[in-house]
């Protein structure tokens, strides 16, 4: 359906859409980046993650989930930056007040993110399987159901964090440590059966654990684990933009 026949809200999604996908194009650098580095770190440590994994399973299983979960938790501030600028352009008083509903708003803004971290996620995997043997046939439609759950959950968390920052110092420590805690916590950096005894315990309170999880269990074949993962995945997204809507609407 072409914008101008679609319904009003349809355009002003269309057009919150294309504004944000325009901003991303124009300032690449930081995706891209992620990109190049979650390639360059899954190069290095498949080594150790080959020695570390449980016999009879490939260590690339738990080393290409972990990375792709690790550098899309470190994009968090390429979600949250979108809604901040509109506040360091002045525009978002106007925004807020113009006929955009919320829910047209963070569409607008979610879909291209959602594209962005999808495309990343994809780059990563494809990139082990052909160099490391991920194992990419298997997981069928499960891997890319998962991925593009785990897309939409960091976006509404980026999202929820650029509409409550302030400013950029703000964003930039939270989604800083808030991303590199929760992938220390979840075992996507280094296998929980390394770490501490607490750090298992309170793992399953990130979600960037049930993310991991789901990869797993889609390439292993683990319909409960996966069936799981995906709920607690999507009830996270949910939530999140439910704040994200309350916190626009004020």
């Amino acid at each position: 359906m072409r914008p101008e026949l679609a319904s009003p809200t349809a355009r002003r999604t269309w057009a919150m859409t294309r504004h944000t996908l325009v901003l991303l194009v124009r300032d690449p650098g930081t995706p891209l980046a992620y990109t190049v580095m979650s390639l360059v770190l899954l190069s290095v440590l498949h080594p150790v993650y080959e020695r570390l994994a449980t016999p009879g399973t490939p260590g690339v299983v738990q080393a290409a989930p972990g990375i792709a979960v690790m550098f899309t938790l470190l994009a968090l501030d390429v979600a949250g930056q979108l809604l901040l600028s509109e506040r360091t352009w002045h525009t978002w008083d106007r925004l807020r007040s113009g006929p955009a509903t919320p829910t047209t708003i963070l569409t607008g803004k979610a879909l291209p993110l959602a594209a962005l971290f999808l495309t990343q996620q994809a780059v990563l995997f494809l990139f082990a399987t052909a160099v490391f043997g991920f194992p990419l046939a298997a997981g069928t439609w499960r891997l890319p159901l998962l991925a593009l759950l785990w897309a939409a959950c960091v976006t509404s968390c980026g999202l929820a964090l650029g509409v409550h920052a302030r400013s950029q110092g703000q964003l930039a420590a939270a989604s800083d440590i808030g991303a590199l805690t929760i992938t220390c916590l979840s075992g996507c950096l280094v296998p929980l059966t390394v770490l501490p005894h607490w750090v298992s315990t309170v793992a399953p309170a990130t979600p960037g654990y049930w993310a991991l999880q789901g990869f797993q269990a889609a390439v292993t074949g683990d319909p409960h684990a996966y069936a799981h993962s995906t709920a607690v995945i999507a009830a996270i997204t949910a939530t999140a933009l439910l704040v994200s809507a309350h916190r626009i609407r004020r």
